[in-house]
């Protein structure tokens, strides 16, 4: 049994690094491994300090402030951890990052091993440019084993120089799982699904491309004489701090989208906020297609919950929805309105049982179980990699 201390956006609020350490945690507890979570005391929390989404089985300190505390560096004394493993990105860290890049410092000072999953590095190092690369770097003179989630983030980080080697993971994934009826028919009724459905979730968000889905939905309307709707799922990421510059960014094109989609007349397309947690998978599920077609990423987590619901998966031909997917979707070319609309088409027009296998096999081939075992053999068994 190992001792993990988990440095990590924790749901509530809804995000995405969360729901994956929500995952990884449950992986390690069930391998017989026990885990303390460190993540934000922000009083916007809407659950008490403790609280957890594994119904309190998983410890739970909401110690991370704007500024480092001394309270906080006290858990490596009194926990004596045999690794520290961060999930980082600035903008989920956003105003605990200094407290999660001195915490990383101590632990490393102190000799324990510091593992750090570096999600969104693509992203981040080109959209924040000179910023994004020194606070990398701060994170990298504090990290013994960097990790990351794509090919493109392993790219990112060595092209930026931040590391001259970088340890790639699967995402994972969840098992994949029978859905029930009542499941179907209570998600077909909240939704109002009465036809084929294509399918948008995740946070909105410029890199997402949605608006190449608006833009196609007249044209799969008419080719496929009105028999499909649409449902684009998702609702501006919660930014704070100095972050909220980027969170207006969202809300702008959040805004354009629903102005784009008030214009369309003559079709059946709805928009809706958060996805509660129970229809995720039956929503993804019962869509003839879910569409991803994101401009830029560098993993995607609602890629990996498609597979795990057996989805039919249409996805922009970028490099890393490649890397997730593998052959478990379509790909159209990436900013090509006319594509997305003949490949919708030719998707919903034939077979998709193939498309489900496919889906299936993929996650299960990239199982939660699976990369949360091999982040700890690479923190505590791999070779120390530096800066």
């Amino acid at each position: 049994m190992s001792k993990i201390l988990l440095l990590s956006p924790w749901v509530p609020p809804p995000d995405g690094v969360g729901f994956h350490s929500i995952a990884l945690v449950k992986s390690w507890r069930a391998a017989g491994h026990d885990v303390i979570v460190v993540t934000s005391n922000s009083r916007d929390r809407k659950s008490s300090p403790s609280a957890s989404p594994d119904n309190n089985e998983t410890r739970v300190e909401r110690r991370l402030s704007v500024w480092p505390r001394k309270a906080t560096t006290r858990l490596l004394v009194d926990y004596q951890p045999d690794i520290v493993i961060v999930q980082f990105t600035i903008a989920s860290q956003s105003t605990t990052l200094f407290s999660t890049l001195r915490l990383m410092r101590v632990a490393r000072r102190s000799g324990v091993p510091v593992l750090v999953a570096f999600h969104e590095s693509s992203r981040e190092i080109d959209r924040l440019g000179p910023l994004s690369r020194w606070i990398y770097r701060v994170a990298a003179r504090n990290t013994t084993h960097p990790v990351v989630y794509s090919t493109a983030g392993s790219a990112s980080l060595t092209r930026a120089g931040i590391f001259s080697h970088v340890t790639e993971v699967p995402h994972g994934c969840a098992p994949v799982e029978e859905i029930s009826a009542e499941d179907f028919a209570r998600v077909r009724d909240r939704y109002a699904i009465a036809a084929p459905l294509v399918l948008s979730l995740g946070f909105a968000h410029i890199d997402k491309g949605t608006e190449l889905l608006v833009a196609s939905v007249s044209g799969v309307h008419q080719r496929l004489e009105g028999k499909v709707q649409f449902l684009i799922a998702g609702f501006p990421r919660d930014r704070r701090g100095v972050f909220r510059i980027m969170g207006r960014a969202d809300q702008k094109f959040h805004s354009v989208l629903l102005k784009r989609v008030g214009l369309l007349r003559g079709v059946s397309i709805d928009l809706c906020g958060f996805v509660p947690d129970e229809d995720v998978a039956p929503l993804l599920s019962i869509a003839s297609a879910v569409v991803l077609p994101y401009r830029r990423a560098t993993q995607s987590g609602i890629a990996n919950l498609a597979l795990s619901a057996r989805a039919v998966i249409v996805a922009s031909d970028i490099r890393e929805l490649r890397s997730d997917l593998g052959t478990a979707a379509r790909y159209f070319h990436s900013g090509s309105v006319v594509d997305l609309t003949d490949t919708l088409e030719s998707v919903l027009s034939h077979s998709q049982d193939e498309m489900r296998t496919a889906a299936g096999t993929r996650a299960a081939e990239r199982s939660y179980d699976t990369t949360a075992e091999s982040l700890l053999k690479i923190g505590l068994l791999g070779s120390i990699t530096r800066p």
